[in-house]
């Protein structure tokens, strides 16, 4: 062996951090990683540190990555040492961009291409290069999901058993392993296709396409140079493990938490292996690489037979920092593991080599045996030319018989493809033949058709006009539904489950409250349903009286119109005479004459349209009472369909209490046989009492003797154990006090960081939400709408500016307050941050129980964390008494408050009806006041005496109509103050 293959190397760690997402950007998050120039150093928060082999900031590239880290074990691969990339990160930081775990052959020529596809590019390139030898070519890829290990690569429905295996000279094995030779970059990515797509992926809060499982793609490089036996055999793992989960960031449930339960579980396993291997005080201790299937297959790559590489992937949110750090402390401890590559020779070549020396050791002993004589060679050559010939006879034999055998087989197949030809030919005639009778037929049904929808279009449009009508019927019904489904929402908030209850008589009593309850709501809803019903019988009535003389007033109207037009156009003439009149000196008196005629028919003219605008007034009341009925008798129907829920409602509530009472008496009956069968074994257990009693008593008498000796006995070891416990206390009561002291300000500490940590994450929570304000104001600004105000101190409100101008500079202003206030935030965050890592130091965690180093400090400390323990438990007893008192002070006040809205209901009820009680009096007065019109106007065609007085009175009725419009139009905003004051009263 040389001195190469004896060196012990360390695993080399490479540092990856990714830039910040897009969604960490919205979130306000800042970079918690500066990155030291020319120096594979990363500095976290102000003064951690930590110094890697590689170290590569956002900006690097992939092909950078590959070049400087992932090439050099190329090399030795092909020198026949193994190796292995592993990417270690966090979930959602990078590793499957890395390694290339989604390559598709479409994504050959981009800049973005992982490890694994840069790595095949560059075998094969290497191979091409290889002239003396040859190489061989194989690949496996696996994953491990929960604990168990599948084939990507195997395509049947049925899974293959795998085991692992321990070789002493070969390593781990995988027995049940598909493993596929490959002879070109082509076949090996689809290989790597095949098995990406047979991955386990899923969707979390962090990673919209996390894997799930950890994929190990292994390539098996077999090399043999030509004209020599040597074989080396070496194989390079590429890793890509599942990241490392918080179920609080994830937000998993279900089959994604115990996937991350799993993957938390085996990642465990391997910081658990890197620690064993990489502490210095741990040197020549078990290493658990059995814990795990992971850790069982990486054996090799970790303290074995390799030349590993990890590539610790992280991200530069200040939001994931914690995650951040226990990756780089994870790749720091890797980086201390000392691993042992030797070559990979194929021992049976090795074996024929030694063997192939030894026998020309021997001919040269023979040689000078004889004395210099060589032996007869001479039939050596033609003899393995004849070998050769006969070989290649063979080969050529069997290659003919193959060829002849697929001749065969393809002269079969083409008589039978030519067969196949000849019935698809027919099929098509027949075909043809089949779509000229369905084009003909086709062309009469179009005209048929053509015929049909003349005949039916007039019948469609009126049924697609009853079915819009009747779909807008079922709109109103619905708003009017929605309208009322609130009023029996106290009743079903009172109505619970009978099981919640404290006993049957509550419940009962409680069944006798609800049914008392609605049987009143449901007679003051028929009592407010019975005034409207009246009210609407009334209106029709007066409607219905009206209804004749409403054809009179049109006819009338018509006939006013009429007369307004013949007068105005006599009045035109009568002006067009006059101004002809003044031309003329002699026609004087006849222009007098037209002067009072046109006086007369302007009075007339005045008077006419003074009735029809009465008339019109009287025309449009009719058409308002017409809509106050539609509207009540939709409010009548919204009333009936509610009294008909509260009916079924009352049904329903009887049924259940009714089934609940029959529930609780059968419970009663199996009760009472229940305690039957306790009473007789009652006096069973007595009666087997009494006999135990005598012999209890015996027993009795016996032990108190032998207790008397014991205690005697006890007595004396305790009066020496106090003897020897004076001794011991006496150096131990400055211990006590120390111990205590320290105990205490440790567990400050721990209780600080704790608050720290809450704190922090309130912090990161309220960021959040200030960058998820800011993207709304500017996504405002750009589309120039109106922002909504902001329940916050720092928020303008929009409504007092006027403008495009001051809203837009409104809206900046506050941009500019919350990227201050974001800003404030960071700076916060980096402090608490900074405050945590110092106090969660990991040297002194570890030294944190040095200062215990005896039995009595180790008993004082326990003392002093017990009485600590039992003192916050009180506390937190008391703490949960008080919470019992508030909630049982808040179920009180919502008991009030529940009361105070049956309350408020049943004003609501009075209300209403007092309202439907004023509407019916007003009605009443249009409707006196209508019959009083229509009397004076009556009266106007068959008399023209008491004018006056009839004046008088259409003076007063216009004076009513006008109150009464009034009255209408202030009626929508009583309505609205009423809704308000209603709002108000329940809070």
């Amino acid at each position: 062996m040389t001195k190469e293959d004896e060196k012990v190397i360390p695993v080399r760690v490479a540092l990856r951090c990714r830039p910040l997402v897009s969604k960490e950007i919205n979130e306000g998050c800042q970079c918690c990683l500066t990155f030291v120039p020319g120096e594979p150093q990363v500095i976290v928060g102000n003064d951690k540190a930590f110094t890697y082999d590689y170290v590569f900031d956002p900006t690097a590239e992939q092909e950078e990555v590959f070049n400087t880290a992932v090439s050099p074990l190329l090399s030795g691969l092909f020198r026949g040492y193994n190796a292995t990339v592993l990417a270690y990160g966090q979930t959602g930081s990078g590793k499957t961009f890395s390694m290339g775990g989604t390559y598709t052959s479409d994504q050959e020529n981009k800049s973005t291409v992982g490890v694994i596809p840069r790595v095949i590019r560059r075998i094969f390139q290497e191979k091409s290069r290889c002239a003396d030898c040859e190489l061989l070519l194989a690949v496996s890829y696996l994953e491990i999901y929960n604990e168990e290990i599948l084939d990507l690569l195997y395509t049947s429905k049925d899974k293959p058993i795998i085991s692992i295996r321990e070789d002493p000279k070969d390593g781990i094995k995988i027995v049940g392993l598909t493993e596929k030779e490959v002879f070109n970059a082509h076949e090996m990515v689809g290989c790597l296709e095949l098995g990406n797509s047979a991955r386990t992926v899923g969707s979390t809060a962090m990673n919209a396409a996390s894997s799930r499982s950890h994929a190990i793609f292994t390539i098996s490089l077999e090399q043999r140079r030509k004209g020599d036996n040597d074989v080396m055999v070496s194989k390079l793992h590429l890793v890509d493990l599942a990241g490392s989960e918080r179920q609080k960031k994830t937000k998993a449930e279900g089959d994604r938490l115990k996937e991350g339960i799993s993957i938390n579980r085996g990642l465990l396993c391997l910081g658990n292996v890197i620690s064993a291997l990489g502490d210095e005080s741990k040197k020549g201790t078990f290493v658990p690489y059995r814990d795990s299937k992971l850790t069982r297959l990486l054996q090799d790559s970790l303290g074995g037979n390799s030349h590993t590489l990890m590539i610790a992937c992280v991200s530069p949110a200040d939001s994931n920092i914690e995650e951040t750090i226990n990756t780089l402390r994870y790749a720091d401890r890797a980086r201390k593991i000392k691993n042992k590559p030797v070559l990979n020779v194929d021992p049976r070549a090795v074996e024929m080599k030694r063997l192939r020396q030894q026998v020309q050791e021997l001919q040269v002993m023979l040689l000078h045996a004889r004395g210099g004589v060589a032996p007869v060679l001479t039939g050596s050559e033609p003899a393995e030319t004849v070998s050769n010939i006969l070989e290649q006879n063979r080969c050529l034999q069997g290659e003919n018989s193959k060829l002849s055998r697929e001749l065969s087989e393809s002269v079969g197949q083409t008589a039978l493809m030519f067969e196949r030809i000849i019935m698809i030919e027919q099929a098509n005639e027949k075909l043809q033949s089949n779509l000229k009778e369905l084009r003909q037929h086709a062309a009469c049904k179009v005209n048929l058709q053509k015929i049909v929808e003349t005949l039916e279009d007039q019948e469609l449009k009126e049924n697609i006009e009853v079915i819009q009508n009747l779909q807008q019927l079922i709109l109103e019904l619905q708003v009017i539904e929605l309208g009322f489904l609130g009023f029996g929402g106290e009743c079903n908030e009172v109505c619970a489950d009978p099981q919640a209850k404290d006993s049957p008589e509550a419940y009962t009593a409680q069944h006798a409250l609800r049914q008392a309850q609605m049987s009143k709501e449901l007679i003051e809803l028929n009592k407010v349903l019975a005034l409207k019903e009246a009210f609407v019988k009334k209106m029709c009535q007066n409607d219905n009286h009206l209804e004749p003389m409403q054809t009179e007033y049109q006819e009338n109207i018509q006939s006013l119109q009429a007369s307004v037009g013949s007068l105005q156009k006599e009045k035109e003439d009568l002006i067009q005479a006059l101004q002809s009149a003044k031309k003329d000196t002699n026609q004087a008196k006849l222009s007098e004459q037209r002067r009072k005629r046109l006086q007369e028919l302007e009075g007339q003219i005045t008077e006419l349209k003074k009735k029809l605008q009465d008339q019109s007034k009287l025309l449009k009341l009719k058409e308002s009472s017409v809509r106050n009925v539609s509207k009540l008798n939709q409010e009548i129907q919204a009333m009936k369909s509610q009294r008909v829920q509260l009916m079924r409602q009352m049904k329903e509530d009887s049924e259940k209490f009714r089934l609940w009472k029959q529930k609780k008496d059968k419970e009663v009956l199996q009760l009472k046989e229940k305690d039957r069968k306790r009473q007789y074994e009652m006096l069973k257990l007595e009666r087997d009492f009494q006999k135990q009693a005598s012999v209890l008593r015996r027993k009795t008498e016996e032990a108190a003797a032998a207790n008397k000796r014991l205690k005697d006995a006890l007595q004396k070891r305790s009066e020496v154990a106090e003897k020897r416990k004076e001794v011991q206390n006496r150096g131990a009561e400055g211990v006590s006090s120390r111990i205590k002291i320290w105990l205490l300000n440790e567990v400050e500490v721990l209780v600080s960081t704790e608050e720290a940590r809450r704190h922090l994450q309130d912090l990161l929570e309220d960021r959040k939400m200030l960058a998820e304000e800011i993207s709304q104001l500017r996504e405002q600004m750009d589309a120039g709408e109106r922002p909504v105000a902001k329940v916050r101190r720092r928020t303008l409100t929009i409504s007092e500016l006027e403008g495009q101008g001051k809203l837009e500079a409104s809206i900046s202003k506050q941009v500019e307050s919350l990227e201050t206030e974001m800003g404030l935030r960071s700076a916060q965050i980096a402090d608490l941050q900074q405050k945590v890592l110092d106090a969660d130091n990991e040297g002194r965690i570890k030294q944190r129980w040095d200062s215990i180093t005896t039995i009595i400090e180790a008993k004082s400390a326990l003392k002093i964390l017990m009485a600590e323990v039992v003192a916050s438990k009180v506390a937190s007893a008391k703490l949960e008494s008080e919470l019992k008192q508030e909630k049982a002070n808040l179920l009180d006040m919502q008991k009030i408050l529940c009361d105070e809205r049956k309350l408020m209901s049943s004003m609501d009820m009075e209300h209403q009806s007092q309202l439907v009680e004023m509407e019916q009096r007003h009605q009443e007065k249009v409707c006196f006041h209508k019959k009083l019109f229509i009397y004076v106007t009556l009266d106007h065609k068959t008399s023209h005496k008491g004018q006056f007085f009839k004046i008088i009175i259409i003076n007063k009725l216009s004076i009513h109509i006008k109150l009464f419009e009034n009255l209408e139009s202030d009626c929508p905003n009583k309505v609205l103050s009423n809704a308000y004051y209603e709002s108000n009263i329940t809070f």
